[in-house]
């Protein structure tokens, strides 16, 4: 059955749906859901992360790892867990340069949250002859030092819209109208927990995901438990206002409620959100830097000169319009915010 069937069969049964629940069933349905299809990532999908763009992101992260653990850690045993990780190609590079950079003198345990099989497939596929084990739940983690990396991780999980009216806010619902998937607002009152929403104007939009909420705080009680670190980059919402929400299909965008199941659904981080609830817990955040400004402080121009030397004229052009990607404030360099999460505060390379 089609997933536009089977929303259409819910709302009629239940009523307006919400958001978290739309995208849920978009994205992650047994039958026809966008994480089942066989070619999501890369140019010849829907869309392109950053460590499909260049190695050199991969192998930044990488030895990023490597230096907090090295400088704040210091144990034999390198723990890194990936949350989503595509086709494991940010891992791929990572393990290769920290094993370089180490003379394969460091023991690596690698770990990948994922609950779709056809991306665990690709990322077997991807990393083979690795330590790597994968798990689908947060509270699967191991015990010790953690450094955890969520590249466009937070951006993909469910959310729910809400829009400030004289009475407060109204959640925005999906329901039907002659046959067509339509928007409305419930007539019910939501009272938002956090702070950062306060003090908003009449007609504002917040956006606000359970799931993030969830998955994060997990996160933030097992380094207070055990230390390391959380590194998140993804699209950045700092005021955590406006809709953000958005389908992507072949690099172009779509209408959010046109041929469900069939595009990417995502929507922009409220960094400020996560910021707030890891300072409720007592943990260190960094200041929230823009991509450009973190991979330019990790050295990303040198990489590019050492990527570039002694090839051919087109080679150096294609590597250096790659890194160009990354960083120009007009492509990913400004759009995607960097952050991390300490159980102290400690100078982090890139982020301080």
């Amino acid at each position: 059955m089609q997933i536009k069937t089977k929303i259409k069969a819910l709302i009629k049964e239940c009523g307006p749906i919400s958001l978290s629940r739309y995208m849920e069933m978009c994205l992650w349905d047994d039958e026809n859901g966008y994480y089942t299809s066989d070619q999501v990532f890369g140019r010849n999908g829907d869309f392109i992360t950053s460590p499909e763009i260049s190695q050199t992101f991969g192998e930044l992260i990488g030895l990023w790892a490597l230096n907090f653990y090295q400088q704040f850690i210091n144990k034999k045993r390198l723990c890194i867990t990936e949350l989503g990780s595509g086709r494991g190609t940010l891992l791929k590079d990572a393990i290769r340069t920290i094993c370089k950079v180490t003379n394969n003198k460091i023991d690596l345990d690698i770990t990948i949250l994922e609950k779709s099989e056809r991306l665990i497939t690709l990322q077997k596929e991807n990393l083979k002859n690795k330590n790597v084990r994968w798990i689908s739940d947060i509270k699967c983690l191991s015990s010790g030092p953690q450094i955890i990396i969520a590249n466009e991780f937070f951006d993909a999980l469910p959310i729910n819209q809400y829009v400030k009216s004289k009475e407060g806010w109204r959640e925005k619902k999906i329901t039907t109208k002659n046959g067509n998937l339509c928007f409305t607002l419930d007539d019910q009152i939501w009272v938002p927990k956090d702070s950062v929403f306060s003090d908003l104007k009449i007609g504002d939009t917040i956006e606000y995901s359970e799931k993030t909420i969830s998955i994060f705080s997990k996160i933030c009680d097992h380094l207070i438990k055990w230390d390391g670190a959380l590194l998140v980059v993804d699209y950045g919402n700092i005021s955590g206002i406006g809709d953000t929400l958005q389908a992507v299909n072949k690099h172009k965008f779509k209408g959010v409620l046109e041929k469900p199941g069939r595009n990417d659904l995502s929507s922009h981080v409220n960094f400020q959100l996560l910021k707030e609830i890891a300072s409720k817990k007592n943990l260190y955040t960094s200041p929230i830097r823009e991509q450009q400004t973190f991979l330019l402080e990790l050295g990303i121009k040198e990489r590019l000169k050492s990527l570039t030397k002694n090839v051919s004229s087109a080679k150096a052009h294609s590597v250096g319009s790659e890194v160009k990607r990354l960083i120009d404030p007009d492509k990913m360099g400004s759009l995607f915010k960097v952050i991390a999460i300490t159980k102290t505060k400690r100078h982090l390379e890139g982020l301080s």
